[in-house]
């Protein structure tokens, strides 16, 4: 048994550090620039893809020309991501008053693990923000996935201008969350 206890400690371990080795050279880009490890960059006009809301309703960036809007691509199963709802829980004031949506997408078939469904999830670490319908839970496609985020990350944002051009690219909230809310007040 403690071999069993010892090998499932060396498998988290290892995926804990891959994992924060995966955030460090995301966040290690300068001033949230875009990284060799992604598709797009700033300035780049933002994919428009179709998704699902949470409550079932179709739908597409492209709807959102005209306001600023912030994709975030999370794993419900990653706690990271958990603690990115808890701060944007605690700062979803800041967004609604400056106009941003936030869409927050599970990614495609939550990239192969189970977790909770994404409406769940938002709910249980974000209450407030659901509330207030500062983010709206989505599920995106496979080919969304693949395009803002090809390594499989598990917590990317990207900050759309009204005009659907990207303006910041950074991930992990939790940890990020002053950078986000200084791109935001820089852009407008």
């Amino acid at each position: 048994m403690k071999m069993k206890n010892r090998k499932l400690f060396a498998i988290v371990a290892i995926a804990l550090l891959a994992f924060i080795i995966a955030i460090f050279i995301l966040h290690s880009n300068e001033g949230g620039s875009s990284s060799k490890f992604i598709n797009l960059s700033i300035g780049m006009p933002a994919p428009n893809y179709g998704f699902f809301s949470s409550n079932g309703s179709s739908e597409n960036i492209s709807q959102y020309r005209g306001h600023e809007i912030l994709l975030w691509f999370v794993a419900t199963w990653c706690p990271s991501c958990a603690q990115g709802n808890q701060v944007i829980n605690s700062n979803y004031l800041f967004f609604k008053q400056h106009h941003v949506k936030i869409i927050e997408f599970e990614l495609y078939k939550d990239l192969g693990y189970s977790g909770p469904p994404i409406q769940g999830f938002v709910n249980s670490y974000a209450p407030a923000a659901y509330a207030n319908a500062t983010v709206m839970p989505a599920y995106a496609g496979y080919n969304m996935t693949e395009e803002y985020d090809p390594q499989g990350y598990l917590d990317i944002y990207y900050l759309i201008s009204k005009n659907g051009t990207i303006l910041y690219i950074n991930g992990s909230p939790s940890v990020t969350i002053g950078d986000l809310e200084s791109a935001i007040n820089s852009s407008l």
